[in-house]
């Protein structure tokens, strides 16, 4: 992916494309495999413009998919996410500036069972233009972490060994192609 700075983006309003998009994560297992999982339903909108660049989101809970169904039933639960009760996640950008080796970083809230806890997220804007169709697209992938238990994702075992069944720290993975409304 080759990168661009804030200001080559065409101002606009850009709709999140889910169908080549993934709002994804990655935690360690037991201390011994890393876990991945992503959400099959989400939704988003980058508006570019005057004032920088501006990211929103949101993903259902109930559609993690980590590719086993007790798994994805746990993460659902009361014991995770509580998708019953909370059934979105939600994330709004409070900035973007430039960060190092040509990467950027945004800054934003991000809120998970009701909770609201600041995150940043770094990666980069990939090049944009228009698709076979004529629309005009942006795209760019970014990672950052939370600690689980700071959004009362508190469940977990310690084994025999010492090591935790679910580490507390998760990395988030987005990586998004957007289209101009």
């Amino acid at each position: 992916m080759s990168t661009i700075t804030p200001e080559a983006i065409q101002a606009g309003t850009y709709n999140v494309d889910p169908s080549h998009s993934n709002v994804g994560f990655a935690v360690r297992h037991m201390g011994i495999a890393t876990v991945r999982g992503n959400f099959k339903k989400f939704e988003g909108k980058v508006e570019a413009g005057a004032n920088g660049l501006t990211l929103s989101g949101t993903v259902e809970a109930a559609s993690v998919d980590t590719g086993d169904q007790n798994r994805d039933g746990h993460l659902q639960s009361p014991e995770f996410f509580d998708a019953a009760q909370f059934p979105q996640i939600t994330f709004s950008s409070t900035g973007a500036e430039p960060a190092a080796d040509g990467k950027i970083k945004l800054t934003g809230d991000i809120t998970i069972k009701g909770v609201t806890k600041p995150i940043e997220l770094v990666g980069e804007l990939a090049e944009n233009g228009q698709d076979p169709w004529g629309n005009e697209r942006i795209g760019f992938e970014v990672a950052g972490k939370v600690d689980r238990r700071e959004f009362g994702l508190e469940w977990n075992q310690t084994l025999p060994n010492g090591n935790l069944l679910v580490a507390n720290d998760v990395k988030l993975i987005v990586s998004v192609s957007a289209v101009k409304a």
